[in-house]
C-alpha cells in the first residue's frame, strides 16, 4: 500500500512539472514534436540533486538541425521571450543564437528558458533548457560563468 501511494505521488509530481511547460511556445520542442525525440539528447533532473543550484527541476534537450528547423525553433523561443518578464538575447545573421528568458513564475517558483545555437558544419546544434526553482537571474549568470 505504501509503495502504491509513493508511485501515485511521484506520478502526480511528474505530471505537474510537465504541465508547467505546456503553456510555452517551445513546449513542442521539449515533447519531440519539432525534432523527433530519438534525435535528441534529453536530460531531466529534479529534486535534491539540483538544490546546490537553487533549482528544483532541470530539463534539457540537445539536437542537431538544418537552418530551416533552427529558424523554426528560434521563432518559438522568441515568442516565449516576447511574453516573458525579461529576456536577454543575441542574434547572428538573423538567427537567434542565445537567450536567457525569465518566465512568469508559477506560484512561488521561478522559471527560465535558456537557449543556445552553435554551428556544426552546415548544421546547427541547439541546446534548450527549462529550469524551475528559487534561483535568480544573478544565480544563473554565476552558474553559467563557471561552466
Amino acid at each position: 500500500m505504501k509503495k502504491i501511494l509513493i508511485c501515485i505521488l511521484a506520478l502526480l509530481f511528474m505530471a505537474g512539472t510537465a504541465s508547467a511547460q505546456k503553456g510555452l511556445h517551445c513546449y513542442p520542442v521539449f515533447r519531440g514534436k519539432v525534432v523527433p525525440s530519438r534525435h535528441m539528447i534529453v536530460t531531466e533532473v529534479r529534486g535534491g540533486h539540483m538544490a546546490t543550484y537553487k533549482l528544483d527541476y532541470y530539463r534539457s534537450v540537445v539536437f542537431q538541425v538544418d537552418e530551416k528547423t533552427a529558424q523554426q525553433v528560434a521563432g518559438l523561443v522568441q515568442a516565449d521571450a516576447a511574453e516573458a518578464l525579461s529576456a536577454e538575447t543575441e542574434t547572428v545573421d538573423d538567427l537567434l543564437t542565445y537567450a536567457l528568458i525569465e518566465l512568469k513564475p508559477l506560484e512561488k517558483m521561478r522559471r527560465y528558458i535558456c537557449y543556445q545555437v552553435k554551428p556544426s558544419g552546415p548544421a546547427k546544434v541547439i541546446t534548450l533548457l527549462y529550469l524551475e526553482g528559487v534561483a535568480t537571474l544573478e544565480d544563473l549568470h554565476t552558474m553559467f560563468e563557471k561552466q
